[in-house]
């Protein structure tokens, strides 16, 4: 049986430290709150022989991921296998027969193995990090405790399709502006490299002065032309210096920042991490697992390093008896809606109900918002193709001009 580390509050008020061997920490909760205990945070022990292993999987071991659509199937279908009575090692076993993705099917036979052996549900899916996450293994362990597996991963499977549809609508709305991108990008590239270096050799024979817009295009065709070697190269060195600096703690946190500062973007991205964060904490909370274990979870598996400060805050508040609409409240970059309707719900002892108000109006939001992001998104795009399209106009044509003004006066 595994070993958590809890810290609790006793009936005084005094915070005390602990461990204790149980089969969940649901379980442990039970258990303390039986002998007047309020949980405060509660972890897993491991071994030191736990923690080698661990280690060492991470050297030589890489995570195999499962497709999201993939996950997102069978955990409602896995959701109506468990509320029908069928045997979880049953149902688990014909899930990963018929799954086509690799990585989820041999996660799904693995545990099936894991389960049979007399490990717990969410202890087999806790083995395979890349297919199953924090928020889905600490879900599974609050439905086993309390009885309600079944209704547990049908929210789950809710939430996952919610956020499936808002990744899939965005890579929609995202379609045309990439492909006008590339087009524009390979269209500069080919008068670069076939055109302009034309008109160059009739200008340098005229010997004529050249505008600004013409030299630039000369310059950019030159590059293209005789310095691709090194300017190829500069550019991808630029691009993995870029990402290297966002995967460090400061770059992650300047990046992510930045993405609530950015126009247009800005207002979509604030009402999907909202969604995400109101659906996580609900799920998580009706589940039945400590707050502050909530809070962790929430704040690892929340995608952005600004919002996982905030919502340490939060959790720092309410390890102090505090609510969660305080913090919320405080911060600058959560919506006021989520701090009001957080603080009525706590008033009114309807938090979780009000959370479920919070996730069907953000994801409402997401919706029509992202339905209207192409929109948005076209005029800008108008405005950068007729800019680029006028300068190479007038990088060409300007110097014709100017020749045809010299042979009137001539």
């Amino acid at each position: 049986m595994p070993i958590y580390i809890y810290k609790a509050v006793d009936q005084q008020g005094k915070m005390i430290k602990g461990e204790m061997e149980a089969a969940s920490e649901i379980q442990l909760t039970t258990q303390l709150a039986k002998t007047g205990y309020l949980p405060v945070n509660i972890a897993f022990k491991a071994s030191s022989g736990e923690k080698q292993v661990a280690f060492l999987d991470r050297i030589f071991k890489r995570k195999k991921k499962a497709s999201y659509e993939s996950l997102v199937v069978f955990t409602r279908q896995f959701a109506t296998i468990v509320k029908a009575a069928i045997p979880i090692i049953e149902g688990l076993s014909v899930l990963a027969e018929q799954s086509e993705d690799p990585a989820l099917k041999e996660a799904l036979k693995e545990a099936v193995k894991d389960v049979e052996g007399g490990t717990s549900l969410s202890g087999a899916l806790s083995k395979h990090p890349g297919v199953f996450s924090d928020l889905y293994v600490n879900t599974v362990v609050a439905g086993e405790s309390g009885g309600v597996l079944d209704k547990v991963l049908m929210r789950l499977s809710k939430v996952l399709e919610s956020d499936l549809e808002t990744r899939t609508n965005i890579s929609s709305a995202l379609r045309y502006p990439i492909i006008t991108i590339i087009a524009l990008g390979l269209a500069v590239a080919i008068l670069s490299v076939f055109v302009v270096p034309q008109f160059s050799k009739i200008y340098t024979q005229a010997k004529m002065s050249l505008p600004l817009p013409t030299q630039i295009m000369i310059f950019i065709s030159g590059m293209f032309r005789f310095y691709w070697y090194i300017a190829v190269p500069a550019l991808l060195s630029v691009y993995f210096i870029f990402m290297k600096f966002i995967n460090t703690k400061t770059g992650r946190f300047w990046w992510d920042g930045l993405k609530f500062r950015i126009p247009i973007i800005n207002n979509v991205y604030t009402k999907i991490t909202m969604l995400r964060f109101s659906s996580m904490l609900s799920v998580l909370y009706q589940a039945g697992l400590p707050v502050l274990k909530t809070m962790d979870i929430v704040a690892i598996t929340i995608g952005n390093a600004v919002l996982s400060k905030e919502i340490g805050k939060i959790k720092a508040d309410v390890a102090d008896g505090k609510g969660i609409s305080g913090a919320v409240l405080n911060s600058k970059f959560f919506p006021r809606l989520v701090g009001y309707m957080s603080s009525v719900g706590e008033k009114s002892g309807s938090l979780p109900m009000m959370l479920d108000s919070v996730c069907e109006y953000f994801d409402l939001e997401v919706r029509n918002t992202v339905k209207n992001l192409t929109t948005m998104i076209e005029p800008i795009m108008t405005a950068v193709l007729g800019i680029v399209v006028m300068g190479m106009a007038l990088a060409i044509f300007l110097p014709m001009w100017n020749m045809l003004q010299v042979f009137k006066q001539g």
